[in-house]
């Protein structure tokens, strides 16, 4: 499927309209809901092959990543697909330890000074991606590639930027048509 296509499809199973309250705190017309367009197989299936076009040509420039990582929740299912399509190994970010078991962060297997390429759902103001950053960063992992599917145009990039991440969309929310109701 070319992206073209998968844009499309994504709009078709995922977007909503109406009054939604952002993850960020702001306020928005419309609504990408990521569950809808990560549990659909055929949508899947096109992002995490994009995804990992845009990943292998990085990798391509130079650039080396030893493993993925992705924040809880929504980024899992986007991760465990590109991991799988690129042999990588995945590590999950929790948002904060767990209480119990082994009281971790971060799960998975990992070596102090791995690079890692963080990857992410939809980035509006990047707050969730620049936190799993961090706490990669304080495990002694190199992280500064930033992959998502959606950048909704308002603030992410910078706010990557600011904390040291190239920010890497599949769409912005300009190139799926959606720009004009934000």
């Amino acid at each position: 499927m070319e992206k073209e296509s998968l844009g499309k499809l994504l709009m078709a199973v995922a977007y909503l309209e109406g009054d939604f309250v952002l993850r960020s705190g702001k306020r928005s017309r419309y609504y990408l809901d990521k569950y809808l367009f990560e549990t659909e197989p055929r949508v899947l299936r096109g992002i995490v092959h994009e995804m990992a076009m845009m990943i292998r040509n990085q990798l391509a420039t130079g650039e080396e990543f030893q493993r993925l990582a992705a924040p809880e929740l929504g980024g899992v299912i986007l991760g465990a697909g590109l991991s799988l399509e690129l042999g990588l190994p995945l590590l999950l970010v929790r948002k904060q330890s767990k209480e119990y078991g082994t009281t971790k962060r971060i799960e998975g297997r990992w070596a102090p000074e791995e690079r890692v390429a963080l990857v992410e759902d939809i980035v509006t103001s990047g707050g969730a991606a620049i936190m799993a950053a961090e706490a990669l960063r304080e495990a002694g992992l190199v992280v500064e590639d930033l992959f998502c599917v959606v950048d909704r145009q308002e603030g992410g990039v910078e706010a990557a930027a600011a904390a040291g991440l190239t920010l890497r969309p599949l769409f912005t929310s300009s190139e799926l048509g959606i720009g004009q109701f934000k």
